[in-house]
């Protein structure tokens, strides 16, 4: 029997790509496109995007690329989900003073929840996405790795993804870089080769994360700026409209030394600056471990972890049992809400939320 597949097809060149692969390889192909928020109420009011960010224009180029493959494709509506899983905690953990990481919660909560639906509804064996990672088999099962170009690698924001899902999910582009994917797509006369990914949180495509709060009916309440040394530096809008180890944008002239964000007091609403110094870490606690590789198990285990995803690569040990990271340098500018991601070389091991650092 011809295995059959569900690709989620967002009307980019990647998703577009990964269907036309999997079709060239024998699968039955339905493209799927989830629907995921009002795209009105995320947009600027400017042409540029309405011309660039409109939600019919993503299901037409996904449409168009399903006519041009000759498979089924259908829209999902996800906005409903999408609200509770990504957008409210969202806005709950800026408000919390976190920095939060919505894209990995999206891909397994959102996408990947949905599409797995499709796979069961239309009786598929598999799930598919353009995503730049590599799904390699192992006698114990597939295991999630990082893509062969590594500039485009997207393995950080899929270690939420458990192991039943990755024994199902297929990722045709692992060995692709975006170089070849568009020359690919525009040698098989797909019209959506040549456009340019967007580079923001795709809720907020086009917009700014002041205005893109005001429309949530978020009003931040202002404070004092204080350096850690207790000087009153000025005052700001808001807690949740800055990060740990941010410098641009603070509000601050005229020091003498570069000042970043080094702490937030959510009580008193204020907003603590200091040297780059202060932002060193070394020691991580974590919670919510998502752990994808059964077979490596230990009390304590040696890694290396990324807490961004065009981060370093740290050696680290890892203890299961606490949810403690020690790292072998420091890393600066850790956030509470961040991802620490877990590899081996080029392997997923898992990952889990920051919710404290320090330094010893």
């Amino acid at each position: 029997m011809t295995p059959r597949v569900i690709v989620g097809m967002s009307g980019g060149v990647d998703s577009t790509l990964a269907a036309a692969l999997l079709k060239e390889e024998g699968y039955d192909v339905i493209g799927v496109t989830l629907k995921l928020y009002d795209y009105e109420e995320s947009l600027e009011e400017t042409p540029e995007a309405k011309r660039e960010c409109h939600p019919l224009l993503f299901i037409q180029h996904a449409r168009e690329a399903a006519d041009t493959l000759g498979i089924p494709h259908y829209v999902v509506q996800e906005e409903a989900l999408f609200r509770e899983k990504v957008i409210d905690p969202f806005l709950e953990a800026y408000q919390k003073g976190k920095t939060p990481l919505p894209c990995a919660k999206c891909n397994r909560d959102v996408k990947t929840e949905g599409l797995w639906r499709a796979m069961l509804q239309f009786k598929a064996q598999y799930i598919a996405t353009g995503h730049y990672v590599q799904r390699l088999n192992k006698p114990h099962g597939a295991e999630l790795h990082r893509g062969l170009d590594l500039r485009r690698d997207q393995s950080f924001f899929l270690f939420m993804l458990t192991f039943q899902h990755i024994q199902r999910h297929l990722f045709p582009l692992g060995k692709f870089s975006k170089e070849e994917t568009r020359l690919r797509a525009q040698t098989l006369g797909f019209k959506n080769s040549q456009i340019k990914a967007s580079q923001d949180l795709c809720f907020m495509a086009k917009t700014s994360y002041q205005s893109w709060m005001e429309k949530q009916a978020i009003v931040p309440s202002p404070g004092l700026i204080v350096h850690a040394d207790g000087r009153v530096l000025g005052e700001h809008k808001g807690l949740a409209y800055f990060t740990i180890g941010q410098r641009q944008g603070v509000g601050v002239g005229g020091a003498c030394e570069p000042l970043y964000v080094t702490g937030m007091n959510l009580e008193t609403h204020t907003l603590i600056l200091g040297p780059r110094d202060a932002l060193g870490r070394n020691v991580l606690k974590l919670e919510q471990l998502n752990w994808i590789a059964p077979d490596y198990k230990g009390e304590t285990i040696q890694v290396h972890a990324r807490i961004r995803s065009s981060g370093a690569l740290i050696p680290a040990l890892f203890s299961p049992s606490t949810l403690e990271v020690r790292l072998q340098t420091l890393e600066y500018g850790v956030a509470p809400g961040q991802a620490c991601v877990f590899y081996e070389g080029t392997r997923v091991l898992g990952g889990g939320w920051i919710v404290e650092s320090n330094k010893i």
